[in-house]
């Protein structure tokens, strides 16, 4: 039986994002942008740089494996990722109890993270940036989404891993950090939408 809710669980948590596709091809040019980085990248940025020093996913191999990911999904060193996490978190928490709290104390960080890079998202909606700056943002921002997907796959590998049979302990948790990976797609796909409508002006400018 946990292994069944364990498979619904993940599978819930690997439907793709709608703008990724639109940003990949112009992320090497975007993101090196002069200017100093705006909120929401300084966010995102730190969202994942936290994502990977807790382990929940795996170190960066820069920028072009962030656009190979986005075009063609994840990686086979997916597994070792889990791997890794799950031997973190019987390492840090030695008693079920523990591990199990743990990782829900994880789960919930990841998703307030994801939500104060979606309020920084947020704010940029008719701000009057440019078309340049706002896909530099939608970059970052897209990261920040895909390393939540993975870190909710990380930690369900987790709780599949432990040796309990109570895997609705941090079913709350999970329901939060999936409404949050919701939130962020369609914030996702508003700012994409506005940056080619500022793109479309300045054309015409």
């Amino acid at each position: 039986m946990r292994s069944v809710l364990v498979s619904i669980l993940l599978a819930a948590g690997l439907t793709g994002c709608a703008t990724v596709s639109m940003v990949a091809s112009e992320a090497t040019v975007e993101t090196n942008l002069s200017a100093s980085e705006s909120s929401l990248r300084k966010v995102s940025d730190a969202y994942t740089d936290l994502a990977e020093r807790k382990l929940w996913v795996e170190k960066s191999r820069g920028l072009l494996g962030f656009a190979r990911v986005l075009m063609e999904g994840t990686s086979d060193k997916e597994g070792s990722q889990d791997s890794t996490y799950l031997a973190l978190v019987q390492s840090e928490a030695p008693t079920e109890s523990q591990q199990l709290a743990f990782v829900k104390a994880d789960i919930e960080s990841a998703a307030h993270g994801l939500d104060v890079a979606t309020m920084e998202a947020e704010k940029l909606f008719g701000e009057g940036l440019t078309a340049k700056a706002l896909r530099a943002d939608l970059v970052s921002y897209e990261s920040a989404l895909v390393t939540a997907k993975k870190a909710r796959r990380t930690f369900i590998s987790a709780i599949a891993g432990l040796d309990t049979e109570d895997v609705n302990f941090a079913s709350y948790a999970l329901t939060e950090l999936d409404l949050s990976i919701d939130k962020a797609r369609d914030a996702a796909d508003t700012l994409a939408d506005y940056a080619a409508e500022r793109k479309r002006e300045e054309s015409l400018s």
